[in-house]
């Protein structure tokens, strides 16, 4: 049995000018994302939190993917490998 581990991570992610508003809706609706703040000119902090290293990097694929993003640039990464400690998960995680 393989154990449980949760990826976390955190990125800056920029939007194409007129964009900003529905690609952080886009976003938010993602599982295992989170947007935490926003400027008007179109940068996004987000965290994305997934079950292995290899979700995390397909949730980072399929974020490329939005219309409307310009680039991403990866802060902080982190792999727990006793999640059960943590407090909560932001939301439902990408499973793959």
């Amino acid at each position: 049995m393989r154990k449980p581990l949760l990826n976390i991570s955190s990125a800056i992610v920029y939007a194409q000018s007129g964009q900003h508003q529905c690609l952080q809706q886009s976003l938010s609706q993602m599982p295992g994302v989170e947007v935490h703040a926003s400027t008007e000119d179109g940068k996004m902090i987000v965290t994305i939190e997934s079950e292995s290293d290899r979700s995390a990097v397909n949730c980072y694929e399929a974020m490329e993917r939005l219309p409307g993003v310009l680039s991403i640039a990866m802060i902080f990464q982190q792999t727990e490998t006793h999640p059960e400690q943590e407090l909560s998960p932001c939301k439902s995680p990408v499973e793959n």
